[in-house]
């Protein structure tokens, strides 16, 4: 009998985590005898919604309710990863069994185990690592980046997002590097939440987090002093957040790192126009009329696409990708 061991990331409110969990676990059962999730019946106290019997969401939706809401909050998540790894002692091991790691890096305590307590196939997805401009661990690069590194190789494929990503990962003169060999590009799932076609109520809104990494102020302050302000909104519900995305005519993003970006996939669900920069994972996305090089070059775009109409919702790139993703993972999984 094939059984898969899903080690979810911790599943926080209102970001892609919360439900990665779930969606990940339905498509597994469709392919596996027996899924085990780590981490929800220890730090949930509920059992397996996403059994065979089917996906049981008023259990699921409850149990998310009390839980933080914070992006990854640090001592949640290591709170969550340490009671997947007690869980995962509490296995027997099947010589036909398969685990599957929902983040590499983040907190990045689980992967040492299986230095001693290891199932035949091992499988993770690498979002970030400590390389990433801005991210968590930054001011640890050092340490954490050889620690990654080294744990990468306990791995018989590692799934990323973008070229992007594995140019990064496997650069040359870096003091450690990822094996290029075990690196497949899968890009991401599509979000399974409904999409919109709202009344186009805002020029320009954005959705991403404040701080360094995400929003640079130089550009948007310069943009806001052209164009009016750039509309943000706190929204409390996956339908309120899809719903003013669609409300937008442009969103704009300015991050200085990403190794896919989830919300320029969901402004192209719901029916909005995206500019990014002409850099880091953007180009292999969008096409060059949607990316800008400097503050003029995103004036003079931002201008046609409120006053021409021949500028639409763009593509994604990777939309083959994306809509077989599952597909893609599992094929690789079962080789």
């Amino acid at each position: 009998m094939s059984r898969l061991i899903f080690v979810p990331q911790y599943p926080s409110k209102m970001r892609y985590q919360e439900w990665w969990i779930s969606e990940f676990s339905k498509n597994f059962w469709k392919y596996y005898d027996d899924v085990v999730v780590l981490g929800i019946r220890s730090h949930f106290g509920i059992k397996d919604p996403f059994s065979s019997k089917g996906y049981d969401e008023n259990s699921w939706d409850n149990a998310l309710k009390s839980d933080a809401q914070m992006f990854s909050p640090i001592d949640a998540a290591i709170k969550f990863e340490l009671e997947q790894i007690q869980e995962y002692l509490e296995l027997k091991l099947e010589l036909d069994d398969t685990l599957f790691m929902a983040d590499l890096s983040f907190p990045g305590f689980f992967a040492n185990v299986l230095h001693h307590r290891r199932p035949r196939k091992c499988y993770a997805f690498c979002h970030a690592t400590s390389l990433n401009k801005g991210d968590y661990f930054s001011t640890v690069r050092k340490s954490k980046w050889h620690v990654e590194c080294g744990q990468s190789y306990l791995f018989d494929k590692i799934f990323i997002g973008s070229k992007y990503h594995y140019e990064k990962l496997t650069e040359l003169g870096l003091p450690c590097k990822f094996d290029g060999l075990k690196l497949k590009i899968l890009g991401l799932p599509n979000p399974p939440m409904p999409t919109f076609k709202e009344e186009k109520k805002h020029n320009i809104i954005s959705v991403s987090r404040p701080c360094y990494q995400k929003v640079n102020q130089e550009i948007e302050e310069a943009i806001e002093r052209e164009f009016g302000k750039i509309v943000r909104k706190e929204c409390n519900t996956w339908e309120e957040y899809y719903k003013f995305l669609s409300s937008g005519k442009i969103l704009l993003i300015s991050s200085r790192e990403d190794t896919f970006n989830y919300t320029l996939l969901e402004a192209i669900n719901n029916n909005t126009i995206v500019l990014a920069p002409n850099d880091i994972v953007f180009p292999e996305l969008l096409d060059s009329n949607y990316l800008y090089n400097n503050v003029d070059d995103l004036s003079n775009i931002i201008f046609s696409c409120l006053t021409e109409k021949e500028y639409k919702v763009p593509s994604i790139k990777y939309r083959g990708l994306v809509d077989t993703f599952f597909e893609n993972l599992i094929k690789e999984m079962k080789e």
